[in-house]
């Protein structure tokens, strides 16, 4: 898909369209006019304690890690930055709260689409409305369940298919 079909995309949603910027850095494969011109679409963004490090010095960010998430959220004008810090914890910063989950300790058998089910459950809580707490607990206890089976899409069991 070319930078300009995305970018035709994200111009022709309805405004009242949530929009989630899941970074996803590719080891160095990543554009960073694309992820520019995402962020300024983004109502959402989330990203891990291993892109962070990248994505503030491309922008001219420096600081600690809440410093950094701030600046961007006043940057691009961000309703809502989650950073992914691994198994210890995952952090939901908002325009007027903060949420931090601590790590759901599991046994890990693979981490593949961990990050992309916590995004998932992320996305699904923001549009049902709900506190920021119970969003970033749920998405947490999602992401520490798909660590603990095999392959990025595990069939969920019955307590984590109810949504928050």
């Amino acid at each position: 898909m070319s930078r300009d079909t995305i970018q035709r995309f994200l111009e022709s949603l309805p405004p009242d369209c949530l929009r989630v910027f899941d970074i996803n850095f590719q080891q160095q494969f990543y554009d960073l006019t694309l992820v520019r011109q995402s962020l300024q679409f983004a109502d959402v963004l989330k990203l891990s304690d291993e892109e962070l490090p990248v994505l503030a010095p491309a922008l001219g960010l420096s600081g600690s890690n809440m410093t950094i998430v701030k600046e961007l959220m006043k940057q691009y004008d961000l309703r809502l930055i989650a950073l992914t810090l691994g198994d210890k914890s995952a952090i939901l910063v908002s325009r007027d709260q903060v949420s931090e989950c601590q790590g759901i300790r599991v046994e890990v058998v693979d981490t593949i689409g961990a990050g992309d089910i916590f995004t998932a459950a992320m996305t699904i809580g923001l549009l049902g409305d709900h506190d920021l707490e119970a969003i970033n607990y749920y998405a947490c206890r999602v992401a520490a369940f798909v660590c603990s089976q095999a392959g990025a899409v595990p069939d969920l069991p019955n307590e984590l298919r109810i949504i928050i």
